[in-house]
């Protein structure tokens, strides 16, 4: 299974090349700096840049309610743990990408490339801290934006949380590289 980061943002590109409204151009806009920055991985200033001043983040789908981030501190430490652990090579296969004149919404399977040493991390004893390796699952993210088009919150729909059963170990030929995006 191929992580291809570089697709997931060009079928972004290719929305805002179709869309016409100038507010949803706007919105897919931030949508795609917002990827872009978590992909390229080396400024949490870029990806906070996108969001307003006191973002929800609102996760759901592990059978124990929301558990996402709430608040600037909260949502900007969660993101320099993601940056730090080194879990934003990924990729969301879009089946649809929906805009509105308040809301982007990403649906398709999304696939990401744990470090074995952050599933450590997580409570999972992968057999090689030092691989990688790739957790398929299938998410629909809703970003919703003020007046001003920053994101007020990114709520996340999937079908679970990464477990031993669900992870296939990548041969290092197969991680894909940091993007600079």
């Amino acid at each position: 299974m191929k992580v291809d980061q570089q697709r997931m943002l060009g079928e972004i590109d290719a929305k805002i090349a179709a869309t016409s409204n100038p507010r949803h151009r706007a919105l897919l806009k931030t949508v795609r700096e917002h990827v872009s920055a978590e992909l390229d991985g080396r400024d949490l200033n870029r990806i906070m840049n996108t969001l307003c001043p006191d973002p929800q983040y609102h996760f759901w789908g592990a059978g124990i309610g929301d558990f996402g981030p709430k608040g600037r501190e909260a949502v900007a430490a969660f993101y320099k743990k993601f940056l730090d652990d080194g879990y934003n090579k990924h990729q969301h296969l879009f089946e649809r990408i929906v805009v509105d004149d308040n809301n982007v919404v990403l649906d398709g399977e999304m696939r990401i490339v744990f470090p074995g040493k952050a599933l450590r991390g997580m409570g999972l004893q992968v057999d090689d801290a030092d691989a990688s390796y790739l957790f398929s699952y299938r998410a629909a993210a809703i970003f919703s934006f003020d007046d001003d088009g920053k994101c007020l919150c990114e709520d996340s729909y999937s079908d679970g949380l990464p477990t031993l059963e669900r992870l296939i170990k990548l041969k290092p030929e197969e991680v894909p590289e940091r993007i600079t995006a």
